[in-house]
Formats: C-alpha cells, sequence, structure tokens
C-alpha cells in the first residue's frame, strides 16, 4: 500500500511539474536541494546536534561509523522510505572541520547513483548560528530531478528543524547544568 501510495503521489508531483514548473523551481535549485534556519545556539552545540540527529533521524534505519582516520569518516547509512525506490543502503564519505563543515559524498549505493552535500555552520551575532543543508541526488531513475529535489528539500527542512530542536535542548540542559542554583529556581525548588 505504501509504494502504491509513493507511485500515485510521485505521478501527482510528475504532472504537476509539467504543468507548472515555476512552482517547483521555487522548491529547489539546479544542483539540489539546500535549506538553512538559524539555531540560538553555538555553533560547538549545533554541531553536537547534527551528530546526534544522524542516530535518531527518522528517515534512516541506521547509520553506523564505518571507518575514521582524521578528519574523514566512512559512514554506512540505510535510508527508508525513499518513494518509488524502499529503501537504500549507502556507504559514504565525510570531512569534517570541526563545529564548521561538515562535506559528504558516496561512495557506493545500492540505488543511489550519486550523492553529495554538506553541512555548513556560520557564527551569528548574539550567540546564534546558520545551519545550511545542502544535498544533491541522482537516483539513477527517469523521472524528473526536479521531482527528486523537491521531496528532498521537504526533508532537508524536516532535518534542519529536528537539529534546531536537539541543540536548544542541549543548549538549555548545559545552562541548567552549569548553574545548580539556577536549575532550582527553574524548577520552583528555591
Amino acid at each position: 500500500m505504501v509504494l502504491f501510495t509513493s507511485l500515485i503521489g510521485f505521478v501527482a508531483l510528475f504532472l504537476f511539474s509539467i504543468s507548472s514548473p515555476a512552482a517547483f523551481a521555487k522548491c529547489s535549485d539546479r544542483e539540489g536541494a539546500r535549506g538553512q534556519i538559524e539555531i540560538k545556539a553555538p555553533a560547538r552545540i549545533v554541531w553536537e546536534a547534527v551528530h546526534k540527529e544522524r542516530a535518531e533521524d527518522p528517515d534512516l534505519s541506521y547509520s553506523k561509523v564505518v571507518e575514521k582516520l582524521g578528519d574523514k569518516i566512512m559512514l554506512e547509512q540505510k535510508f527508508n522510505g525513499m518513494p518509488i525506490i524502499g529503501e537504500a543502503v549507502c556507504l559514504l564519505e565525510q570531512t569534517e572541520t570541526l563545529n564548521q563543515r561538515i562535506d559528504y559524498k558516496l561512495v557506493r549505493s545500492d540505488k543511489f547513483k550519486s550523492l553529495r552535500g554538506s553541512w555548513t555552520l556560520t557564527d551569528l551575532p548574539d550567540g546564534i548560528t546558520r545551519l545550511e543543508l545542502h544535498s544533491v541526488l541522482n537516483t539513477g531513475l527517469p523521472f524528473s530531478q526536479t521531482i527528486v529535489n523537491h521531496v528532498l528539500k521537504g526533508r532537508i527542512n524536516k532535518r534542519l528543524e529536528r537539529v534546531k530542536a536537539s541543540a536548544e535542548r542541549i543548549l538549555e540542559a548545559e545552562s541548567l547544568n552549569v548553574n545548580p542554583a539556577l536549575a532550582g529556581k527553574q524548577n520552583g525548588l528555591d
């Protein structure tokens, strides 16, 4: 039933994209899809939340570090619920610049032709961090890249929202641990 619903959804998206390509152009760019969000937390906490999100991402059946050498990480991930495709297992190479950037690229996959992208963290005034996620996915399937980018854009926005919520929870927990007197007052324990 899920496959049938996904198929119907893609057919509808395809027909809509033919009749209204301008609507999809607003959702994605020619080089994949991207999104950004501002988070009220320093970059080190957002960095931690990005890595934590990997383990909790509902779009992944699993994500595990296969090998780590310096700033390079080999990561195996199994994506689930991909429209038309179903599940896809990918081996990704990640290069990290602490608290600033994560670049990833596909080494191999049982379904995708290519996948690459980046997470970028930018310090802004007042303890805010801008988090950007950019992904380029080629499924190798004979349907419009515009549709793939539209689906990808939705997943990116959801991931960014989850990272924001996680980072803000981490910051709150950290601030309560740093000042025990504050923790008592916030819990009504004067």
